[in-house]
């Protein structure tokens, strides 16, 4: 069977929660604390706000993409762009029992080629200090570490840090 990437629906902003959230929880479980990562579920990934994002067009904001396959939601992805010609991968997450399968790579290329389309000839995201999978996945697809910057949500107690990764579009 053969994932497809598609922008998402109202009706499914349930399971893209659901996706998000558990993807979420085991990818960083290691790396980043357990508040911070109890914040971040709570302010990002709550089912009433992801419906208002996939209902809603918001500047900047190319919606949810998710990867279906089978009839199944198996990852979902998200980005637009920050400023004119510049892009933002806002966050790319599989079902934690889907990694391994081309789908991240498949979602990605869904946002950069909505990106390019609108103008865009540079792509950011953001990855976790100590990220090594998602530095490596993004490091194989063209982007380059830029900066390090405090990462969203983090306070002085718990000093988490995020690399920021660019690539160039052509």
């Amino acid at each position: 069977m053969t994932a497809e990437a598609r922008s998402a629906t109202g009706e499914e902003a349930t399971r893209i929660a659901e996706i998000c959230v558990s993807s979420y929880q085991a990818a960083y479980q290691e790396l980043l604390p357990p508040g911070y990562i109890e914040r971040t579920v709570a302010k990002y990934f709550g089912e009433a706000r992801v419906t208002r994002q996939v209902r809603a067009a918001l500047p900047g904001w190319f919606g949810y993409q998710v990867a279906e396959e089978g009839g199944r939601l198996v990852g979902v992805s998200g980005g637009g762009l920050t400023a004119p010609g510049v892009g933002e991968l806002h966050l790319i997450y599989l079902d934690p029992r889907e990694r391994g399968r081309g789908l991240g790579t498949l979602l990605l290329d869904r946002v950069t080629e909505m990106i390019r389309s609108s103008g865009g000839t540079q792509m950011w995201v953001s990855v976790f200090l100590g990220d090594a999978a998602g530095i490596g996945f993004y490091r194989s697809r063209g982007f380059q570490p830029m900066e390090t910057v405090q990462a969203p949500l983090s306070r002085t107690d718990d000093h988490i840090r995020s690399l920021r990764m660019r690539r160039l579009l052509n």
